[in-house]
């Protein structure tokens, strides 16, 4: 995409954290911008924050719910037109073993960051090529759609970094199965981005460093880790359009991810050489 202005931009999980920038990003790039957001006054407050840079607009939309994503983008192409980029941003993650994580716990991750991602996908695909329009799609993604984080291994974010592999494999096939059609996606691969949350957390074990609860989810290996390699929103916004322009599929946005994936690489190459398929 060699140009956001006045392109019409979704940015689902619009209102806080990743999705905060990538709406603050492209609005200052020019962009007509919806966000998505489930708690009406948190949206509100980020359209009231970002309106001064264009023309912005919250809608409440549950993106595990078909039918409301197809609502959505009703609604969208009645108000601003078609969506030419869409951020599959909104997300969740719980921090828990794997063998502690009951199941619905599971089926609820997945639920708000792969079902949503293919409701999105679903609905707004075939509406471009209808319209013999061509679009963009955006999953936010993680580090974990390619290698446990090295240092991160305490964080206990199996289930999460199960949902965000997955991500990368629909959109690996996805990429394939549109070639043809105009319609063409990428996959943001953030490291640590300081969240409202992440921040939140830091300021409380900053006033209570041995609070055991805290210290349960985030161990102080674990912690001077994230504090070493966050960046903020905004950062990774700018990393995330500046990987669209150059029309990339992958796009990290910090540079020691290639350390951990050069190690998951030689291991993995190094069990072929074990096995003599070489």
């Amino acid at each position: 995409m060699e140009t956001m202005k006045d392109k019409t931009v979704l940015v689902t999980g619009g209102a806080q954290g990743i999705g905060k920038g990538l709406a603050r990003a492209c609005l200052s790039a020019g962009a007509r911008v919806v966000i998505t957001n489930l708690d009406r006054a948190i949206a509100a407050g980020t359209v009231s924050e970002l309106s001064a840079l264009g023309e912005i607009r919250a809608v409440r939309c549950d993106a595990t719910d078909r039918a409301a994503v197809d609502a959505l983008f009703d609604d969208i192409w009645a108000t601003e037109g078609p969506v030419d980029l869409a951020f599959c941003n909104a997300g969740a993650g719980a921090m828990r073993p794997i063998l502690e994580t009951p199941i619905e716990d599971v089926h609820q991750q997945f639920a708000v960051n792969v079902d949503s991602a293919l409701h999105l996908t679903q609905s707004l695909v075939p509406r471009l090529v209808d319209a013999g329009r061509g679009g963009h799609i955006m999953f936010t993604g993680s580090e974990n759609s390619l290698v446990v984080p090295a240092g991160n291994v305490d964080l206990a974010m199996g289930i999460y970094g199960g949902t965000k592999h997955a991500l990368l494999v629909i959109a690996e096939w996805l990429r394939h199965e549109l070639r043809d059609t105009g319609v063409t996606v990428s996959v943001l691969m953030p490291g640590p981005v300081l969240t409202e949350r992440l921040a939140a957390t830091f300021d409380a074990l900053a006033e209570n460093p041995n609070d055991p609860t805290l210290r349960a989810i985030i161990p102080e290996t674990a912690e001077r880790i994230l504090r070493e390699r966050f960046i903020s929103p905004d950062q990774c916004a700018e990393m995330a359009l500046k990987g669209l322009s150059k029309g990339l599929f992958f796009i990290p946005t910090q540079a020691y991810i290639k350390e951990d994936v050069d190690a998951r690489y030689r291991e993995v190459s190094d069990a072929f050489n074990a096995m003599g398929l070489t």
